[in-house]
């Protein structure tokens, strides 16, 4: 039997964002068909999803990095990717591109890379220094077609380097979720439970959740927001939610690795981003049966088709975000007739086998490349 190829994945962190779980979520596919051995390295730093990994058994690796372009760092990744015989290098986001790319073709390894979204690429410092550094790349991937058309339009890779592989997910493991019981989420059975599902960053827009939700939540007896996740606002969050008085209304989970069971137990899911590329949380939400509210930015509205799976605001509006929810939070049958179409999209569109297949195709598309 052929040993498997050793590949590794490199984020930025092991915290729980997209593109983290996204790597997580490649290595634990496709170390299930044997083809490749995936390990995960974080750049950056370490975090909590490192703990989750190796209950999987799935390798990881946390560094360190001082500096945007980090020799030392570059080194010490080169050294390891040698000691860890890996032949392929994944990369995503253009941090991880000038660190762990330029490392893996020091130490002899082809290299993907993944972008996944355009909001961080604006500048034109940024899109010159991922121009000059996709050269190292023998494939690059984007996970949404408008991801795509900035990397060709604005980036100006050239079309025929680039790939677009939407985000996946695996429906059963969220349409089957046995719902956490509330009482443990400090809930109560007839609450009305909305979740927003994203770490705690201003692009989150978790402040514009919250002064939608105060405009609303007296309204409505048993109306209730939990936050799942963790990042630099929560304690700016945590005092918005004080001095808005929604104390006892306003849930902070923190991070879980039990979404699956979080979002059965919910009634309708937000995502109020003031940018996104292709949000997992929507799919994994769509996935679960929840009708949601999004703004339209990115990739989403592809995604959410406003009165068919949920419904869409412009960013940055609370009025209309508190609009939207009232609308449906008020709604139980639209709510459930919602929720059963966006199960049907994401079986229809986004099913992770389809996903998997496509990165292993670029996987053995780069291996197959002279240099």
């Amino acid at each position: 039997m052929t040993a498997p190829i050793h590949l590794a994945q490199a984020v930025y962190s092991f915290g729980m964002g997209g593109s983290e779980r996204l790597a997580w979520q490649i290595a634990s596919a496709l170390n299930g068909r044997g083809r490749y051995r995936c390990l995960l390295y974080a750049v950056q730093q370490g975090g909590p999803m490192a703990e989750m990994l190796d209950a999987e058994g799935i390798e990881s690796r946390s560094f360190s990095r001082m500096r945007k372009f980090d020799l030392a760092l570059i080194l010490r990744l080169a050294i390891r990717l040698r000691r860890d015989g890996v032949r392929l290098v994944h990369t995503h986001h253009v941090g991880q591109l000038l660190n762990a790319g330029v490392a893996g073709r020091m130490a002899g390894a082809k290299v993907v890379h993944t972008e996944h979204e355009f909001y961080s690429l604006r500048s034109k410092r940024t899109q010159s220094l991922l121009r000059s550094l996709s050269r190292l790349a023998h494939v690059v991937t984007a996970v949404a077609m408008p991801v795509t058309e900035f990397l060709r339009d604005s980036v100006r890779i050239p079309a025929q380097h680039i790939r677009t592989i939407e985000n996946g997910v695996h429906v059963p493991t969220f349409e089957t979720a046995v719902p956490v019981r509330r009482i443990d989420l400090g809930l109560r059975e007839g609450d009305l439970v909305i979740a927003c599902v994203a770490r705690l960053e201003v692009v989150k827009a978790h402040h514009v959740l919250l002064q939608a939700f105060s405009k609303i939540h007296r309204q409505t007896a048993g109306m209730k927001l939990v936050l799942v996740g963790d990042g630099g606002q929560r304690h700016r969050l945590m005092a918005m939610v004080e001095r808005l008085r929604l104390n006892g209304s306003v849930k902070f989970l923190g991070l879980r690795n039990d979404i699956p069971g979080v979002l059965a137990a919910c009634d309708l899911v937000i995502l109020p981003s003031l940018e996104e590329g292709l949000p997992l949380v929507l799919l994994e939400a769509m996935a679960a049966g929840k009708a949601v509210v999004s703004t339209c930015v990115g990739s989403i509205p592809a995604l959410v088709r406003h009165g068919e799976n949920g419904l869409l605001v412009p960013p940055g509006d609370a009025a209309a975000l508190a609009e939207a929810v009232e609308t449906l939070i008020l709604n139980g049958e639209a709510r459930e007739r919602m929720g059963i179409r966006a199960l049907e999209i994401v079986r229809e569109r986004y099913s992770l086998e389809q996903t998997m297949d496509s990165y292993q195709a670029v996987y053995d598309h780069a291996l197959s490349r002279a240099s």
